[in-house]
């Protein structure tokens, strides 16, 4: 197996520091309260590209020949180490070429370009986009830059494990997320060295479990959509240098969901004002789910923030809807004038906020003396919709929730 010597991690952290942000680690009393642990939350959403990628990219690029940047870099990535080795790649005058999966976010996709690098979109995944990574490198003698399985780039991720340690050397256990394993590789490799008692819990999405599945002597998932909310970790297996660091390192690995990610985007988001992707709220959803894995003082890696306006818009409207602060319901009432006003009117009172209504005049099941209305409303969360469902049905109403 693969050693990644903690002088060659703290050599990268010498050679990055000066162009990377130190980002916060800042203890949460409040999601330390939600959750009963003891939680510090990692800002890696804080860099300048929005990720972790820039410290293994930036180090990958600072190490290459004369003539190596000459010719320059392409990598496979679902976008983060995309935008991070275009920044620091025309940063460094190092010509960039990246090769990204068909169902990357655009704002992933446009902010590589920004930066000047050059944009093919192929592959189903990362895995996928890969194959044509490597036929670019041998056809145009580029440097293939791989997003985890490289002993530079995990060295340079695993700098985030020797901050984390400087800030808060009481840190006791740290959630990661992995996808091919370069991160948490990188951070286990660093701390077990500096301190071997600190844990490392890996975290994945049940839908991209390899790592899970090996760790834990199980079969992997064997459907796997291209569609997931946590694409950043989207990736079918770790590499041939991390996956025997992650079996070797690692305390443990746990899966999680996709509603469980998107329930910990939301809460983020709602309580730390940060916006996170799905891969930076994975280890949220793993302490959420699984409170046990966090012994003593636990530092959760948030990894990211690039996300698509569009998913968040999607994740929040349906965050807001499992804690029934959107609220969808049926009420039946007599088709004479005045009876939407009035019904309106007494919702108003409940102080309860209309923002959809659909009136059902033609349905098949439609009377004179009886109308559905399907009416959404803005209420505090599920308490309080119980309350209005009963002021109505006391009012004369037939009302209900509707549950998808």
């Amino acid at each position: 197996m693969t050693q990644i010597k903690l002088e060659a991690i703290r050599e990268a952290k010498e050679r990055v520091s000066s162009h990377l942000v130190r980002t916060q680690l800042s203890r949460s009393e409040t999601l330390s309260s939600e959750t009963g642990c003891d939680l510090a939350l990692k800002y890696e959403n804080h860099q300048f590209t929005a990720s972790f990628k820039e410290r293994g990219a930036l180090n990958k690029l600072l190490l290459l020949t004369d003539e190596q940047r000459e010719h320059g870099v392409v990598a496979a990535s679902a976008g983060n180490h995309a935008q991070a080795l275009a920044r620091h790649g025309q940063l460094l005058g190092i010509p960039v070429h990246v090769v990204m999966p068909k169902f990357t976010p655009n704002t992933k996709v446009e902010n590589t370009k920004v930066f000047g690098a050059k944009v093919t979109i192929q592959g189903e995944n990362v895995d996928g986009s890969m194959n044509l990574a490597r036929d670019l490198a041998k056809e145009y003698s580029y440097t293939l830059v791989h997003p985890f399985d490289d002993i530079n780039v995990i060295e340079g991720q695993g700098t985030l494990g020797l901050e984390l340690l400087e800030q808060d050397p009481t840190i006791e256990t740290i959630v990661v997320p992995i996808g091919g394993g370069g991160l948490a590789s990188g951070i286990a490799s660093a701390v077990k060295q500096v301190n071997p008692t600190v844990r490392v819990i890996g975290v994945q999405v049940d839908t991209f479990n390899t790592a899970y599945a090996q760790f834990h002597g199980m079969e992997a998932t064997e459907e796997r959509s291209a569609l997931t909310i946590a694409e950043g970790i989207a990736v079918k297996r770790p590499g041939a240098v991390t996956r025997p660091l992650l079996m070797s390192l690692l305390d443990e690995i746990v899966q999680v969901s996709e509603q469980q990610i998107e329930s910990a985007i939301f809460t983020l988001l709602e309580i730390e004002k940060t916006v996170v992707e799905g891969a930076g709220a994975a280890a949220l959803a793993a302490v959420t789910a699984y409170p046990d894995i966090a012994k003593g003082r636990t530092a959760l890696i948030v990894s990211g923030g690039n996300i698509e306006m569009i998913t968040l818009s999607a994740v929040l409207q349906r965050g807001l809807v499992r804690k029934s602060r959107l609220v969808r319901m049926r009420v039946i009432m007599p088709d004479v004038p005045g009876s939407l006003a009035k019904l309106a009117q007494h919702l108003g009172l409940l102080d309860s906020n209309i923002v959809d209504i659909v009136h059902r005049r033609t349905s098949h099941s439609s009377t004179i003396g009886a109308q559905p209305l399907d009416i959404v409303v803005h209420l505090c969360g599920e308490e309080e919709s119980e309350f209005v469902v009963g002021s109505l049905r006391r009012q004369g109403y037939d009302a209900k929730i509707l549950v998808d």
